[in-house]
Protein backbone atom coordinates (compact mmCIF):
# COMPACT_ATOMS: atom_id res chain seq x y z
CA UNK A 1 0.00 0.00 0.00
CA UNK A 2 2.02 3.47 -1.25
CA UNK A 3 0.60 5.26 1.10
CA UNK A 4 1.51 3.55 4.19
CA UNK A 5 5.01 3.67 3.13
CA UNK A 6 6.34 6.55 3.88
CA UNK A 7 4.30 6.55 7.26
CA UNK A 8 6.26 3.46 8.27
CA UNK A 9 9.30 4.31 7.31
CA UNK A 10 9.06 7.37 9.15
CA UNK A 11 7.97 5.73 12.28
CA UNK A 12 11.04 3.40 11.89
CA UNK A 13 13.61 6.58 11.71
CA UNK A 14 12.90 8.58 14.76
CA UNK A 15 14.94 11.80 15.84
CA UNK A 16 18.90 10.72 16.61
CA UNK A 17 20.23 11.72 19.80
CA UNK A 18 21.24 15.39 19.77
CA UNK A 19 24.74 14.16 20.05
CA UNK A 20 25.00 12.64 16.86
CA UNK A 21 22.90 14.16 14.22
CA UNK A 22 23.43 16.87 12.38
CA UNK A 23 20.88 18.47 10.23
CA UNK A 24 19.74 19.10 6.31
CA UNK A 25 17.28 22.25 5.80
CA UNK A 26 16.05 22.34 1.97
CA UNK A 27 14.57 25.33 0.64
CA UNK A 28 17.56 27.61 1.31
CA UNK A 29 20.32 28.83 0.16
CA UNK A 30 23.10 26.66 1.84
CA UNK A 31 26.28 27.87 3.57
CA UNK A 32 29.93 26.80 3.96
CA UNK A 33 31.99 26.61 7.47
CA UNK A 34 32.79 30.52 6.25
CA UNK A 35 29.00 31.64 6.13
CA UNK A 36 29.59 32.66 2.43
CA UNK A 37 26.69 30.48 -0.19
CA UNK A 38 28.06 26.62 -1.51
CA UNK A 39 27.82 27.03 -5.36
CA UNK A 40 27.65 22.98 -6.30
CA UNK A 41 25.68 21.93 -9.17
CA UNK A 42 25.72 18.98 -11.35
CA UNK A 43 28.41 17.32 -9.81
CA UNK A 44 29.11 14.10 -7.34
CA UNK A 45 30.92 12.90 -4.16
CA UNK A 46 34.19 11.39 -3.73
CA UNK A 47 35.15 9.29 -0.34
CA UNK A 48 38.98 9.82 0.28
CA UNK A 49 39.52 8.24 4.31
CA UNK A 50 37.10 9.73 6.39
CA UNK A 51 36.46 12.54 4.02
CA UNK A 52 33.93 13.62 1.76
CA UNK A 53 34.40 15.69 -1.40
CA UNK A 54 31.56 17.41 -3.13
CA UNK A 55 32.64 19.15 -6.40
CA UNK A 56 30.20 20.76 -8.37
CA UNK A 57 30.08 23.57 -10.85
CA UNK A 58 29.28 27.51 -10.08
CA UNK A 59 27.85 29.36 -12.49
CA UNK A 60 28.53 32.93 -12.46
CA UNK A 61 24.12 33.54 -12.85
CA UNK A 62 24.04 31.19 -9.80
CA UNK A 63 25.88 34.28 -7.93
CA UNK A 64 23.58 36.65 -9.06
CA UNK A 65 20.32 34.95 -8.45
CA UNK A 66 21.52 33.88 -4.88
CA UNK A 67 22.07 37.89 -3.89
CA UNK A 68 18.80 38.69 -5.67
CA UNK A 69 16.36 35.55 -5.92
CA UNK A 70 13.63 37.74 -7.65
CA UNK A 71 15.89 37.83 -10.67
CA UNK A 72 15.59 35.44 -13.94
CA UNK A 73 19.03 34.50 -15.80
CA UNK A 74 18.09 32.52 -19.27
CA UNK A 75 21.85 31.42 -19.89
CA UNK A 76 24.24 29.88 -17.43
CA UNK A 77 27.96 30.53 -17.82
CA UNK A 78 30.64 28.91 -16.60
CA UNK A 79 32.52 30.22 -13.90
CA UNK A 80 34.30 26.97 -11.90
CA UNK A 81 34.43 23.84 -10.64
CA UNK A 82 34.30 24.12 -6.78
CA UNK A 83 35.14 21.53 -3.93
CA UNK A 84 33.74 21.32 -0.92
CA UNK A 85 34.71 18.89 1.74
CA UNK A 86 33.12 17.48 5.06
CA UNK A 87 33.24 14.45 7.82
CA UNK A 88 29.42 14.28 8.44
CA UNK A 89 28.03 15.69 4.77
CA UNK A 90 25.96 18.40 6.77
CA UNK A 91 28.96 20.98 7.71
CA UNK A 92 31.15 21.59 4.73
CA UNK A 93 34.23 23.68 4.32
CA UNK A 94 35.06 25.35 1.08
CA UNK A 95 38.37 23.74 -0.13
CA UNK A 96 38.89 26.09 -3.43
CA UNK A 97 38.47 26.13 -7.28
CA UNK A 98 39.21 22.63 -8.85
CA UNK A 99 39.73 24.73 -11.77
CA UNK A 100 38.44 27.72 -13.41
CA UNK A 101 36.99 29.23 -16.61
CA UNK A 102 39.93 31.37 -18.49
CA UNK A 103 42.63 29.85 -16.33
CA UNK A 104 45.60 30.24 -18.46
CA UNK A 105 47.04 27.13 -19.78
CA UNK A 106 43.21 25.35 -19.95
CA UNK A 107 40.88 25.08 -22.64
CA UNK A 108 37.71 25.89 -20.56
CA UNK A 109 36.56 29.47 -21.73
CA UNK A 110 33.38 31.25 -20.23
CA UNK A 111 30.98 30.79 -23.00
CA UNK A 112 32.20 26.81 -22.61
CA UNK A 113 29.44 24.28 -21.56
CA UNK A 114 30.79 22.40 -18.66
CA UNK A 115 28.67 20.53 -15.88
CA UNK A 116 27.30 16.80 -15.53
CA UNK A 117 31.20 15.82 -13.49
CA UNK A 118 32.20 13.22 -11.32
CA UNK A 119 35.89 12.49 -9.62
CA UNK A 120 37.44 9.32 -9.29
CA UNK A 121 40.86 8.46 -7.38
CA UNK A 122 43.56 6.14 -10.21
CA UNK A 123 45.20 4.27 -7.68
CA UNK A 124 48.14 3.20 -10.08
CA UNK A 125 48.85 6.93 -11.32
CA UNK A 126 47.84 8.42 -7.32
CA UNK A 127 46.23 10.49 -9.33
CA UNK A 128 41.93 11.92 -9.00
CA UNK A 129 40.48 12.03 -12.81
CA UNK A 130 37.76 14.48 -13.02
CA UNK A 131 35.15 13.64 -15.69
CA UNK A 132 32.67 16.40 -17.07
CA UNK A 133 30.63 16.74 -19.91
CA UNK A 134 31.98 20.31 -22.01
CA UNK A 135 31.33 21.75 -25.09
CA UNK A 136 33.30 24.62 -26.10
CA UNK A 137 33.89 26.42 -29.75
CA UNK A 138 37.24 24.58 -29.72
CA UNK A 139 36.02 21.02 -29.41
CA UNK A 140 32.37 20.78 -29.79
CA UNK A 141 30.20 18.62 -27.75
CA UNK A 142 31.74 15.79 -25.31
CA UNK A 143 33.38 14.23 -22.56
CA UNK A 144 36.29 15.96 -21.00
CA UNK A 145 39.15 14.70 -18.52
CA UNK A 146 41.58 16.58 -16.14
CA UNK A 147 43.79 15.35 -13.84
CA UNK A 148 45.47 16.31 -10.00
CA UNK A 149 47.82 14.94 -7.79
CA UNK A 150 45.02 15.75 -5.10
CA UNK A 151 41.23 15.85 -4.16
CA UNK A 152 41.38 19.86 -4.45
CA UNK A 153 42.90 20.27 -7.10
CA UNK A 154 44.57 22.35 -9.56
CA UNK A 155 42.92 19.58 -11.88
CA UNK A 156 44.90 19.58 -15.40
CA UNK A 157 43.24 19.49 -18.68
CA UNK A 158 44.32 15.94 -20.16
CA UNK A 159 41.87 14.83 -22.95
CA UNK A 160 38.80 15.46 -24.81
CA UNK A 161 36.33 13.17 -26.15
CA UNK A 162 34.06 14.04 -29.03
CA UNK A 163 32.81 10.28 -28.97
CA UNK A 164 31.37 7.40 -27.24
CA UNK A 165 31.24 3.85 -29.13
CA UNK A 166 27.92 2.09 -29.55
CA UNK A 167 26.14 5.52 -28.58
CA UNK A 168 23.20 6.57 -30.82
CA UNK A 169 24.45 10.08 -30.86
CA UNK A 170 28.11 10.73 -31.09
CA UNK A 171 28.13 11.78 -26.98
CA UNK A 172 26.88 11.72 -23.70
CA UNK A 173 23.46 13.55 -22.74
CA UNK A 174 22.96 14.15 -18.84
CA UNK A 175 26.01 11.86 -17.37
CA UNK A 176 26.99 11.23 -13.93
CA UNK A 177 29.94 9.11 -13.08
CA UNK A 178 29.40 5.83 -11.02
CA UNK A 179 32.32 4.10 -8.81
CA UNK A 180 31.48 0.60 -8.16
CA UNK A 181 32.43 -1.33 -4.73
CA UNK A 182 35.51 -2.64 -6.61
CA UNK A 183 36.78 0.81 -7.34
CA UNK A 184 36.10 0.87 -11.03
CA UNK A 185 34.37 3.91 -12.61
CA UNK A 186 31.63 3.72 -15.08
CA UNK A 187 30.02 6.77 -17.22
CA UNK A 188 25.86 6.59 -16.51
CA UNK A 189 24.22 8.55 -18.94
CA UNK A 190 21.68 9.30 -22.10
CA UNK A 191 21.97 9.82 -25.66
CA UNK A 192 22.21 13.34 -26.73
CA UNK A 193 19.11 14.37 -29.00
CA UNK A 194 16.09 12.52 -28.05
CA UNK A 195 17.85 11.71 -24.87
CA UNK A 196 15.60 8.40 -25.21
CA UNK A 197 18.81 5.51 -24.98
CA UNK A 198 20.26 5.13 -21.87
CA UNK A 199 23.79 3.61 -21.56
CA UNK A 200 26.60 2.52 -18.88
CA UNK A 201 29.97 2.42 -19.87
CA UNK A 202 33.02 1.53 -17.68
CA UNK A 203 36.01 3.93 -18.16
CA UNK A 204 39.45 2.95 -19.85
CA UNK A 205 41.98 1.60 -17.79
CA UNK A 206 43.62 4.94 -16.99
CA UNK A 207 40.48 6.72 -16.53
CA UNK A 208 41.25 9.38 -19.45
CA UNK A 209 38.48 7.78 -21.47
CA UNK A 210 35.03 6.23 -21.84
CA UNK A 211 35.04 2.73 -23.28
CA UNK A 212 32.48 1.25 -25.63
CA UNK A 213 29.28 1.88 -24.00
CA UNK A 214 26.01 -1.13 -23.38
CA UNK A 215 22.24 0.15 -24.08
CA UNK A 216 20.50 -0.76 -21.11
CA UNK A 217 16.99 0.52 -21.74
CA UNK A 218 15.30 3.27 -24.17
CA UNK A 219 12.72 5.34 -22.45
CA UNK A 220 9.51 5.58 -23.53
CA UNK A 221 7.58 9.62 -24.62
CA UNK A 222 10.33 12.39 -24.61
CA UNK A 223 13.03 10.85 -23.13
CA UNK A 224 15.11 10.90 -19.69
CA UNK A 225 17.47 13.59 -17.91
CA UNK A 226 19.77 13.99 -14.31
CA UNK A 227 20.85 9.63 -15.36
CA UNK A 228 22.85 8.95 -12.06
CA UNK A 229 23.19 5.97 -10.11
CA UNK A 230 23.51 3.92 -6.86
CA UNK A 231 24.06 0.31 -5.37
CA UNK A 232 22.30 -1.03 -2.06
CA UNK A 233 22.84 -4.46 -0.69
CA UNK A 234 24.42 -5.60 -4.08
CA UNK A 235 21.48 -4.01 -6.56
CA UNK A 236 22.24 -1.42 -9.38
CA UNK A 237 19.74 1.10 -9.18
CA UNK A 238 19.95 3.46 -12.52
CA UNK A 239 17.85 6.54 -11.98
CA UNK A 240 16.27 9.74 -14.23
CA UNK A 241 14.12 12.38 -14.75
CA UNK A 242 11.50 13.23 -17.07
CA UNK A 243 12.72 15.10 -20.30
CA UNK A 244 11.98 18.67 -18.70
CA UNK A 245 14.74 20.64 -19.53
CA UNK A 246 15.95 22.97 -16.52
CA UNK A 247 12.74 22.55 -14.77
CA UNK A 248 12.16 19.73 -11.92
CA UNK A 249 10.65 16.63 -12.16
CA UNK A 250 9.26 13.10 -11.11
CA UNK A 251 11.86 10.69 -10.89
CA UNK A 252 12.15 7.20 -12.13
CA UNK A 253 13.93 3.87 -11.21
CA UNK A 254 14.97 0.75 -12.58
CA UNK A 255 17.04 -2.29 -11.34
CA UNK A 256 19.55 -4.94 -12.08
CA UNK A 257 21.90 -7.04 -10.35
CA UNK A 258 24.82 -6.71 -13.08
CA UNK A 259 25.69 -3.28 -13.95
CA UNK A 260 24.92 -4.01 -17.74
CA UNK A 261 22.06 -5.24 -17.17
CA UNK A 262 18.90 -6.76 -17.72
CA UNK A 263 17.50 -4.06 -16.19
CA UNK A 264 13.15 -3.70 -15.16
CA UNK A 265 11.13 -1.62 -16.42
CA UNK A 266 11.68 1.78 -14.70
CA UNK A 267 8.83 2.90 -12.86
CA UNK A 268 8.28 5.71 -10.91
CA UNK A 269 10.00 6.58 -7.61
CA UNK A 270 7.79 6.35 -4.98
CA UNK A 271 7.57 10.15 -3.19
CA UNK A 272 8.34 11.96 -6.02
CA UNK A 273 5.51 12.63 -8.05
CA UNK A 274 3.31 14.95 -5.48
CA UNK A 275 6.08 17.62 -5.61
CA UNK A 276 8.17 16.88 -8.56
CA UNK A 277 11.04 15.54 -6.33
CA UNK A 278 10.76 17.85 -3.77
CA UNK A 279 11.33 20.89 -7.05
CA UNK A 280 14.43 19.34 -8.03
CA UNK A 281 15.80 16.97 -10.83
CA UNK A 282 18.33 14.13 -10.46
CA UNK A 283 21.73 15.06 -9.61
CA UNK A 284 23.46 11.93 -8.13
CA UNK A 285 23.43 9.46 -4.82
CA UNK A 286 25.44 9.25 -1.94
CA UNK A 287 25.82 5.96 -0.41
CA UNK A 288 26.11 6.61 3.61
CA UNK A 289 27.77 3.27 5.05
CA UNK A 290 27.39 3.29 8.90
CA UNK A 291 28.20 1.08 11.97
CA UNK A 292 24.41 1.16 11.92
CA UNK A 293 23.05 0.37 8.54
CA UNK A 294 23.69 2.59 4.88
CA UNK A 295 21.91 5.56 4.14
CA UNK A 296 21.18 6.29 0.05
CA UNK A 297 21.25 10.27 -0.18
CA UNK A 298 19.48 11.66 -3.41
CA UNK A 299 21.05 14.46 -3.78
CA UNK A 300 18.78 17.30 -6.17
CA UNK A 301 19.56 20.18 -8.24
CA UNK A 302 17.29 23.08 -8.10
CA UNK A 303 17.82 24.49 -11.36
CA UNK A 304 15.11 26.25 -14.36
CA UNK A 305 17.85 28.50 -15.28
CA UNK A 306 18.55 29.64 -11.57
CA UNK A 307 14.93 31.26 -11.43
CA UNK A 308 11.63 30.39 -9.96
CA UNK A 309 12.06 26.66 -8.67
CA UNK A 310 12.42 27.36 -5.21
CA UNK A 311 14.93 28.80 -3.15
CA UNK A 312 18.29 27.03 -2.69
CA UNK A 313 20.79 25.23 -5.58
CA UNK A 314 20.44 21.98 -4.17
CA UNK A 315 18.34 19.61 -2.52
CA UNK A 316 19.21 16.57 -0.52
CA UNK A 317 16.75 13.70 0.95
CA UNK A 318 16.84 10.60 2.12
CA UNK A 319 15.80 6.45 0.60
CA UNK A 320 14.49 4.15 2.69
CA UNK A 321 13.25 0.71 1.20
CA UNK A 322 10.67 -1.63 1.09
CA UNK A 323 12.60 -4.78 -0.43
CA UNK A 324 14.01 -3.74 -3.59
CA UNK A 325 11.64 -0.88 -3.79
CA UNK A 326 12.83 2.59 -2.89
CA UNK A 327 11.06 5.27 -1.81
CA UNK A 328 11.68 8.93 -1.49
CA UNK A 329 11.04 11.42 1.73
CA UNK A 330 10.09 14.82 0.47
CA UNK A 331 11.56 16.24 3.91
CA UNK A 332 11.96 20.28 3.88
CA UNK A 333 14.81 19.30 6.95
CA UNK A 334 16.56 15.37 8.41
CA UNK A 335 18.99 14.43 10.22
CA UNK A 336 21.63 12.53 9.28
CA UNK A 337 24.53 10.50 11.33
CA UNK A 338 26.85 9.65 8.90
CA UNK A 339 28.70 7.68 11.28
CA UNK A 340 26.14 5.14 11.98
CA UNK A 341 24.55 5.20 8.45
CA UNK A 342 20.94 6.32 9.84
CA UNK A 343 18.48 9.16 9.80
CA UNK A 344 15.50 10.97 11.01
CA UNK A 345 12.87 13.59 10.29
CA UNK A 346 13.82 17.11 11.82
CA UNK A 347 11.71 18.42 14.39
CA UNK A 348 11.03 21.70 11.75
CA UNK A 349 10.19 19.76 9.03
CA UNK A 350 7.20 20.94 6.50
CA UNK A 351 4.45 17.99 5.98
CA UNK A 352 2.70 19.99 3.40
CA UNK A 353 3.88 18.74 -0.20
CA UNK A 354 4.84 21.77 -3.15
CA UNK A 355 3.92 24.05 -0.39
CA UNK A 356 5.27 27.24 -2.73
CA UNK A 357 4.39 26.34 -5.74
CA UNK A 358 7.59 25.83 -7.38
CA UNK A 359 7.03 22.53 -8.84
CA UNK A 360 4.94 23.21 -11.79
CA UNK A 361 7.25 26.67 -13.08
CA UNK A 362 4.39 27.09 -15.65
CA UNK A 363 0.72 28.48 -15.38
CA UNK A 364 -0.77 25.15 -14.84
CA UNK A 365 -4.97 24.19 -14.11
CA UNK A 366 -3.97 22.04 -11.43
CA UNK A 367 -1.15 21.99 -9.54
CA UNK A 368 1.32 19.22 -8.27
CA UNK A 369 0.21 18.19 -5.13
CA UNK A 370 -3.12 20.01 -4.53
CA UNK A 371 -6.92 19.33 -5.27
CA UNK A 372 -8.32 22.28 -6.92
CA UNK A 373 -11.74 22.51 -7.56
CA UNK A 374 -14.74 25.10 -8.80
CA UNK A 375 -18.56 25.43 -8.89
CA UNK A 376 -20.90 28.05 -10.68
CA UNK A 377 -18.16 28.32 -13.63
CA UNK A 378 -19.23 27.35 -16.76
CA UNK A 379 -16.60 26.28 -19.76
CA UNK A 380 -13.86 27.54 -17.70
CA UNK A 381 -10.88 26.20 -16.91
CA UNK A 382 -8.83 28.89 -14.15
CA UNK A 383 -5.28 29.34 -14.26
CA UNK A 384 -4.54 28.39 -10.37
CA UNK A 385 -0.75 29.45 -10.37
CA UNK A 386 0.62 32.77 -11.27
CA UNK A 387 3.68 34.96 -11.03
CA UNK A 388 3.83 37.02 -8.14
CA UNK A 389 4.61 34.88 -4.90
CA UNK A 390 5.16 35.67 -1.11
CA UNK A 391 8.61 33.97 -1.85
CA UNK A 392 9.92 32.63 -5.27
CA UNK A 393 8.27 33.34 -8.32
CA UNK A 394 4.46 31.18 -8.17
CA UNK A 395 1.64 31.26 -5.70
CA UNK A 396 -1.73 29.81 -5.70
CA UNK A 397 -4.56 31.53 -6.99
CA UNK A 398 -8.15 31.23 -6.74
CA UNK A 399 -10.27 33.50 -9.01
CA UNK A 400 -13.81 34.19 -9.33
CA UNK A 401 -15.46 35.45 -12.72
CA UNK A 402 -19.22 34.31 -11.96
CA UNK A 403 -20.32 33.76 -8.43
CA UNK A 404 -18.69 30.59 -7.71
CA UNK A 405 -17.00 28.62 -4.93
CA UNK A 406 -12.98 27.38 -5.09
CA UNK A 407 -11.31 25.06 -2.87
CA UNK A 408 -7.99 23.86 -2.74
CA UNK A 409 -6.78 21.16 -0.63
CA UNK A 410 -3.93 18.31 0.46
CA UNK A 411 -4.23 15.11 1.97
CA UNK A 412 -1.23 14.84 3.92
CA UNK A 413 -0.43 11.01 5.93
CA UNK A 414 1.85 12.04 8.95
CA UNK A 415 2.58 10.96 12.21
CA UNK A 416 0.21 11.47 14.84
CA UNK A 417 0.80 14.69 17.18
CA UNK A 418 -0.33 18.24 17.66
CA UNK A 419 0.71 20.73 14.66
CA UNK A 420 0.78 24.04 13.58
CA UNK A 421 -0.53 25.16 9.77
CA UNK A 422 0.66 28.75 8.44
CA UNK A 423 0.03 30.25 5.57
CA UNK A 424 0.86 33.53 3.30
CA UNK A 425 -2.66 35.50 1.74
CA UNK A 426 -3.46 37.93 -0.06
CA UNK A 427 -6.79 38.69 -1.24
CA UNK A 428 -9.06 40.98 -3.45
CA UNK A 429 -11.33 41.22 -0.58
CA UNK A 430 -15.52 41.14 -1.53
CA UNK A 431 -15.58 37.78 -0.89
CA UNK A 432 -18.26 36.33 1.03
CA UNK A 433 -16.54 33.64 2.48
CA UNK A 434 -12.52 33.08 2.80
CA UNK A 435 -11.41 30.28 5.09
CA UNK A 436 -8.39 27.96 5.89
CA UNK A 437 -9.21 24.46 7.90
CA UNK A 438 -7.92 21.07 8.52
CA UNK A 439 -10.11 18.30 8.74
CA UNK A 440 -10.14 14.19 8.40
CA UNK A 441 -7.14 14.54 11.76
CA UNK A 442 -9.82 12.68 13.88
CA UNK A 443 -11.43 15.69 15.82
CA UNK A 444 -13.18 19.02 14.86
CA UNK A 445 -12.49 20.73 11.88
CA UNK A 446 -9.49 23.30 12.58
CA UNK A 447 -10.91 27.08 11.02
CA UNK A 448 -9.81 30.45 10.62
CA UNK A 449 -11.54 33.06 8.44
CA UNK A 450 -10.10 36.21 6.59
CA UNK A 451 -11.75 39.30 7.21
CA UNK A 452 -11.59 41.86 4.53
CA UNK A 453 -9.46 42.45 2.08
CA UNK A 454 -5.53 42.47 1.77
CA UNK A 455 -3.15 43.60 -0.93
CA UNK A 456 0.03 42.76 0.74
CA UNK A 457 1.03 39.60 1.83
CA UNK A 458 -0.43 38.46 5.32
CA UNK A 459 0.02 35.18 7.40
CA UNK A 460 -3.07 33.39 8.31
CA UNK A 461 -2.01 30.88 11.25
CA UNK A 462 -3.90 27.36 12.46
CA UNK A 463 -2.00 26.88 16.19
CA UNK A 464 -3.24 23.80 17.08
CA UNK A 465 -4.35 20.75 14.91
CA UNK A 466 -4.44 17.34 17.07
CA UNK A 467 -3.79 14.87 14.89
CA UNK A 468 -5.05 11.23 15.78
CA UNK A 469 -5.71 9.60 12.72
CA UNK A 470 -2.23 9.53 10.93
CA UNK A 471 -3.20 11.92 8.23
CA UNK A 472 -5.09 15.07 7.56
CA UNK A 473 -6.49 17.23 4.81
CA UNK A 474 -5.57 20.60 4.98
CA UNK A 475 -7.04 23.58 2.54
CA UNK A 476 -8.37 26.66 1.66
CA UNK A 477 -12.23 27.49 0.66
CA UNK A 478 -13.35 31.03 -1.15
CA UNK A 479 -16.34 32.22 -2.57
CA UNK A 480 -16.77 34.79 -4.61
CA UNK A 481 -17.79 36.81 -8.14
CA UNK A 482 -16.54 39.56 -10.02
CA UNK A 483 -13.09 38.97 -10.51
CA UNK A 484 -12.53 38.53 -7.29
CA UNK A 485 -9.45 36.51 -5.85
CA UNK A 486 -7.42 34.54 -3.17
CA UNK A 487 -3.47 34.09 -3.57
CA UNK A 488 -1.75 32.11 -0.81
CA UNK A 489 1.78 30.86 -0.76
CA UNK A 490 4.74 29.30 1.62
CA UNK A 491 2.45 27.03 3.22
CA UNK A 492 3.77 25.38 6.53
CA UNK A 493 2.63 22.49 8.58
CA UNK A 494 5.27 21.45 11.26
CA UNK A 495 4.76 19.46 14.63
CA UNK A 496 4.52 21.64 17.36
CA UNK A 497 6.50 23.52 19.58
CA UNK A 498 7.47 24.91 16.87
CA UNK A 499 10.92 26.55 16.65
CA UNK A 500 12.18 27.94 13.09
CA UNK A 501 11.60 30.67 11.27
CA UNK A 502 8.06 32.04 11.40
Amino acid sequence: MPLLLPLVALALTAPLPAQAQGTIRNDRFWTDTGGMPIYSQGGGILKVADRYYWYGVRYEEAVTYARNPTAHHPNPHFAAVTVYSSTDLVTWRYEGDALKAGDPGQRFPRDAWFGRLGVAYHAATRRYVLVSQYSGKDTGPGVVFATSASPTGPFIFARHQAVITNVSTPTSGDQTLFVDDDGKPYLVFGSGGSRRDLYVAPLRPDYLGVEPATRIYTAPGAGREGNAMFKYRGIYYFCSSDLHGWNASRSYCMQADRITGSYSPDRLLEGTAEDFSHVSQNGFFVPVHGSEGTTIVYAGDRWSDFAGNGLGYNVWVPLSFDGRTPCFHSLSEWTLDAKRGTWGVGANNNYARNPSFEADRVHQTQLAGWQVSWTSIKDVSPIVNAPGGHTGRWALTLPHATPSMATATQDIVLPNGDYRLSLWIRSSGGQKVVRVFAIGHGGVEVAQTLNGGSEDWREMTLPTIPIRTGRVQIGVYSEGQNNQWLRIDDVRLTATPYSGPQ
